[in-house]
């Protein structure tokens, strides 16, 4: 008994995938062509790496911390000028 359309299972999802189309005719037209994604697929493992990884890397955290020092002094400038004006 065949559970899928696939002979051999359900094939897992891949993580990253890299996509390259390259056309080139003369005399049909389309002279040149190239066309280049990158997929990045993201999953519940993936995610949950990412996050351990940035929760014990002492650099991510320092970045968080600057990026909302940031984020509320310029919060804070944009809400007084908005009160001044």
């Amino acid at each position: 008994m065949q559970r899928g359309n696939e002979p051999f299972g359900k094939r897992s999802t891949p993580i990253a995938e890299f996509k390259s189309v390259e056309e080139q005719y003369n005399k049909g037209v389309l002279s040149k062509r190239r066309e280049r994604n990158v997929a990045i697929y993201v999953t519940p493992l993936l995610a949950v790496g990412f996050v351990v990884v940035l929760i014990f890397s002492p650099e991510s955290r320092a970045l968080a911390l600057e990026i909302g020092a940031k984020g509320i002094e310029l919060g804070r400038d944009w809400l007084l000028r908005g009160l001044l004006e």
